[in-house]
Parts: C-alpha cells; structure tokens; sequence
C-alpha cells in the first residue's frame, strides 16, 4: 500500500490535536516545537525578533523544501505539514524507504510576527508574497538564502484562499487548488515548470478519488514580484498550494487532512521519478469565484412607500477573538442584488420573507450584518441561524 493510503486511512492516530483551531501564533508553534523537534535550527529573525524554524528530515538526494505561513493568518499547510511529520516519525513499513530517497526541509511558520496577530502582513505590514525582488523583509531575505544553500530540487509554498473559490462551473467548493507558476506573461513551459505540472497532475488524479470535483487548478497569471513566479524564473521547480473550502469545514481540518495527503502524494511521486502528460495539468478545472458563504434569495426590503425583492449574499471575514484565542466569523454584506450565478455554502430561498435592520434599515454593501430575515439572525457580524 502506497504511504499516503495508510496515512489517509490511520489519519486520527496522526492528527496533532492541539491544532484544530485555525488561530496558530508563534508561541504556540515554538512551544510544539521545543517539545517534540529538538532538531529544528533557527535560520534567523523576523521584524520582530521571532525565530524562524526549519525541521529537516530524511537523508535522501533529492532535497524538498516546504514552507507555510508566509501569510501569518493561513495555517492550514503548517498543520498539515505537523500531521505529515507525525505520520514520517512513526516508523511505519514504507517510511524508511522513502526518507533514504528524499530529504525534507520544512519551514511552518515564514512569518511568526503576522501569525501572532493573525495577520495577513508581517510585523510592519508588508506582504512577504510580494517583497522577492525588494527584499525589505528580513524573512525573505531568510528564504532566499536558505534555497540558496540547499538548492532543493522541489519547493512547495502553502497558502489559504478564501471560501469562495469553486472548481470550474460547478457546485463544488475548492478544497484544494494547485499552481505550477508562471515564469513570465507568455506563460512559457520551461523544465522547471513542466516538473511540476508533473506532479500537481499526479496529486489531481489521486486526490479525485478522495474528494471527487473538489480540486481546482489556480490561475497561471504571472506575477513579477511573487516568490513563486520569481523562484520558478531561477530555475526552481515550485509547486503553490491552496488550501480552500471543504463543505461545513469552517475550522479547515478535513481540509487540513487533505493538504497532508497531497504532500504525501507528492513525495512519493518525486522520490520514484513518477512523469505524466503535460496535458493533463491543463485539463484540471480551474479556479472559480462563484460562491458567497451564504445567500438569502427573494428577500422582501420594505420602505414607508414602497418594497423590493432582492438577493443578500454575505461574506465571513475573520477576525481574532484575543480573549478567547479562537477565530471568529464575522459576516458582512457582500452583495445584493440579482446573484443566479452565485452559490451559498448557505444557500436559502427566504419566499418573500420581511427583512428586518437594526443597525440600518435597509440593507447597506459592504457593512457588517446586523439583521434578521425569519430565523436568520446576525447581530452586528455573528450568524446566530
């Protein structure tokens, strides 16, 4: 049985429990680590004087980089990666044979300064995905450096998109999208890139039996100041990961799940030379935005001297809840209007139902909910259903 089935069949006995909530900051990471990774080494310092890590394991030619939390608030491939370890320390039969043709650098946590306030940027508000060519971040200069030492044959940059993503036109959610990216506008196939369209085509077609219609293929638009982009133009083979949506998976942790068994999949590919058609990466659907997390149809708006009836698409926005440690959702009004073309992860027909403002009225773009139609309450952002 190939690695990642058993992973994927034993996966409970893997699950680092501790975390299951989305919210990751670094003292929490560091913790974990001090108890469990003697041998992670610090490769330097954030903005804020963080340490950043990188955990190696295997003894193989073929060098693999992974790294996570470029983007502080994304931390479903650093908890995916910690179940990947888990599972690659268990000694199970198979795991040897792979570590004797792999070695794995992972770093989980690029931007501990964002993490800890659950921020997108870093400690000064840049975004560490757009700094490759500026290098005014002290952890992108720490990334670089680090791939210039160990000239790794693959690099896997994991982030998260936001719920609204579908696959294609479907009403399917992207649960994972995958991106061999670009080197330049023409979109040239140079080695590098083919490599990878190799192995996100070998990751699509096994994970299609796990998640059927839940995989997507992220848009190939270059992007010159992106780390991929960049790293990919240098001659780096680059896979970028996006972790989505997962049906009623609002903590992410089937998503999670599904993130762990793809880098496994990817592993053992690379570790036995697996090569597929390039074709077939371009056959993988694309990344769409059809979906809204909920949409209330044929809603009734009522003024003294006349009535409307309208679509309200809302929104979650996250937010960091600093007393609970937790994340929460925040809803706001993201559309109104005619949205046929629209999906909800809540998708409702209201029949004419009476809405009813507190805050406004009437129901305002872009502000946070705050009012009821029947038994759909928010209150001032928080879905109570």
């Amino acid at each position: 049985m190939k690695l990642w089935k058993k992973f994927n069949r034993d996966y409970k006995k893997y699950e680092i429990k501790k975390f299951a909530n989305r919210f990751l900051p670094y003292f929490l990471l560091k913790e974990f680590l001090d108890s469990k990774y003697l041998n992670k080494v610090s490769l330097g310092k954030s903005f804020l004087g963080n340490d950043i890590f990188v955990v190696k394991l295997g003894k193989g030619p073929v060098e693999i980089l992974v790294w996570s939390q470029m983007h502080g608030n994304e931390t479903t491939g650093t908890r995916a990666m910690f179940d990947v370890l888990e599972f690659l320390n268990s000694h199970e039969n198979g795991i040897e044979s792979l570590l004797d043709k792999i070695t794995l650098h992972f770093i989980p946590m690029l931007n501990p300064d964002g993490a800890t306030i659950y921020s997108r940027m870093n400690g000064y508000g840049i975004d560490l995905n757009r700094d490759f060519l500026q290098e005014s971040s002290p952890e992108i200069k720490i990334l670089k450096n680090y791939v210039s030492l160990i000239k790794p044959n693959f690099l896997f940059n994991l982030h998260d998109q936001r719920s609204i993503f579908n696959v294609g036109n479907t009403l399917k959610s992207s649960t994972l999208s995958f991106l061999a990216p670009s080197i330049d506008e023409n979109r040239d196939l140079t080695q590098e890139r083919i490599d990878s369209m190799f192995i996100i085509d070998g990751i699509f077609k096994e994970l299609e039996n796990l998640i059927p219609g839940h995989i997507s293929r992220f848009s190939d638009e270059f992007y010159p100041l992106s780390t991929g982009d960049n790293f990919m133009k240098m001659g780096f083979p680059c896979i970028l990961v996006e972790a989505g949506h997962f049906p009623e998976d609002y903590n992410r942790n089937n998503v999670r799940k599904y993130n762990a068994v793809a880098l496994l999949v990817a592993f053992e590919k690379i570790a036995l030379n697996e090569k597929s058609e390039v074709g077939n990466y371009f056959k993988i659907p694309d990344n769409n935005k059809l979906f809204l997390d909920i949409i209330l149809r044929n809603v009734c708006v009522q003024s003294a001297h006349n009535e409307a009836v309208t679509d309200i698409g809302i929104y979650f926005l996250e937010s960091l809840n600093t007393e609970s440690q937790t994340i929460e959702l925040i809803s706001r009004i993201e559309q109104i209007g005619d949205l046929s073309k629209f999906h909800g992860h809540l998708d409702v027909d209201m029949k004419k139902a009476i809405y009813k403002g507190f805050s406004s009225p009437y129901p305002v773009l872009d502000e946070i909910a705050d009012f009821s139609v029947e038994e759909y309450h928010f209150e001032k952002g928080r879905f109570k259903g």
